[in-house]
């Protein structure tokens, strides 16, 4: 079986971990299912699930990917070449916390840019490198001699190094239980009503949807540039949101069935905790080495 790759596993991710206790609300959730219960659109930003503590922070995916940057670039200045990591999304342009698990719930955001993300840099044609620097970088996939390794190049050598003893399925576990939590929140009978009276309202305001993750999949919607078009159907989507509680009631649902799991799991959340923790330490080790 082939390692999985920390920088591919963890970019599946739905949603990243908050600040908030995982068995109590924040004032800013407090705040949000009062103004949403009342009718009123709110971005709900500050959300937090049971299962968050046991998953991978957006700070601590940062390190890990900036320590898989550093193993890259010693790698191929090893074989001759000078390698540049991608360029990262700046905070502004990355969701945050629950801010689009349920779908866009930032009015402001949705006024000025519809469903697209604030701040997202326009896509850059990269430079074709040479294909000597291509398979340095990312071998060739094929299988190296009988030792039952895959030549991955420097890509693959980085999280070799830097997954090394951890159990980096443990790891991804809490991810692959809130994906799970996600699906079976959306077949209750709960959460399909919330549903249905969204799209009630939606209609009424001359859009047709059944569920609040269709608008971003139409082309009609959402294309290359944000439109006029785009920002009416999602100031519509947030204030239906909003007169419906589909927000909250989604989340009720889905954090109770997160809660079963932590409960029914807690042996394997409690390894995946600790298997994080050492990717961690030794991202913050790799860093440190090479601030110094």
């Amino acid at each position: 079986m082939r390692t999985v790759h920390v920088g591919a596993a963890l970019l599946l991710s739905v949603a990243l971990l908050t600040s908030c206790s995982p068995s109590e609300s924040s004032g800013g959730e407090q705040a949000a299912d009062s103004e949403e219960r009342a009718g009123k659109p709110t971005a709900v930003t500050t959300i937090s699930l049971p299962l968050d503590p046991y998953q991978v922070s957006d700070s601590d995916f940062g390190k890990a990917s900036r320590a898989l940057a550093v193993l890259t670039d010693q790698c191929m200045e090893q074989q001759g070449f000078d390698y540049e990591a991608p360029e990262q999304q700046s905070a502004s342009a990355t969701p945050t916390g629950h801010e689009r698990r349920y779908g866009i719930t930032d009015l402001g955001a949705a006024r000025k840019y519809g469903y697209h993300l604030g701040g997202a840099p326009t896509p850059q044609q990269q430079p074709r490198e040479s294909k000597r620097y291509e398979r340095a970088l990312a071998g060739t996939g094929k299988p190296r001699g009988s030792s039952g390794e895959f030549d991955d190049g420097c890509t693959g050598e980085a999280h070799k190094e830097l997954e090394a003893g951890i159990d980096m399925e443990a790891v991804d576990l809490p991810q692959w239980y809130k994906r799970d939590s996600f699906q079976r929140s959306m077949r209750d009978s709960r959460v399909t009503t919330a549903f249905r009276e969204w799209s009630g309202c939606m209609a009424g305001k001359g859009h047709r949807f059944s569920s609040p993750l269709d608008p971003p999949g139409s082309r009609k919607v959402m294309g290359r540039k944000v439109t006029a078009y785009e920002r009416s159907v999602a100031v519509a989507d947030i204030e239906c949101k909003g007169r419906t509680g589909l927000v909250v009631t989604w989340r009720d649902v889905e954090s109770a069935l997160q809660k079963a799991t932590v409960t029914s799991r807690a042996k394997e959340l409690e390894k995946a905790r600790t298997e994080t923790a050492k990717l961690v330490r030794r991202a913050d080790k790799i860093l440190a080495s090479e601030d110094g």
